[in-house]
């Protein structure tokens, strides 16, 4: 899911461990996790529904100000290693767009594997960060 917050909260506690459990990172982590979810090149890609963020929402603003404040002064984000991350923050805060992991299931409602199909098409290609 293209949301600031929830992408760079989940992504970075699963692949390099919580904030608060900093001593035994290392047990706790998954270095080698993979994000497979919406990537800004699959909205084209795929012709998936995005919409704006909501500006006067408060709860969206705050995300967007929690990815800029990730992206500055989190040493995740600013790992080169984690450098797809960090660009797909820098993404959803120049662009200010949002789009869902359920935006896969409208593409082809006709076809009803069609999100397998494009989750293997991404796989295959290695169109994760």
């Amino acid at each position: 899911d293209l949301d600031a917050y929830t992408m760079q909260n989940i992504f970075r506690t699963l692949k390099a461990g919580s904030a608060a459990s900093l001593i035994r990172n290392q047990d706790y982590s998954a270095p080698d996790v993979k994000f497979l979810g919406v990537l800004p090149e699959d909205i084209k890609k795929y012709d998936l529904f995005d919409y704006p963020v909501r500006e006067n929402d408060a709860q969206e603003m705050r995300s967007l100000k929690k990815a800029d404040d990730a992206l500055k002064n989190d040493p995740f984000f600013q790992d080169k290693k984690n450098k797809g991350a960090a660009d797909i923050l820098r993404w959803l805060l120049k662009n200010k767009r949002r789009c869902e992991q359920q935006a896969y299931f409208s593409v082809n409602p006709k076809d009803p594997a069609m999100t397998e199909k494009i989750i293997i098409d991404k796989i295959r290609r290695g169109n994760y960060v």
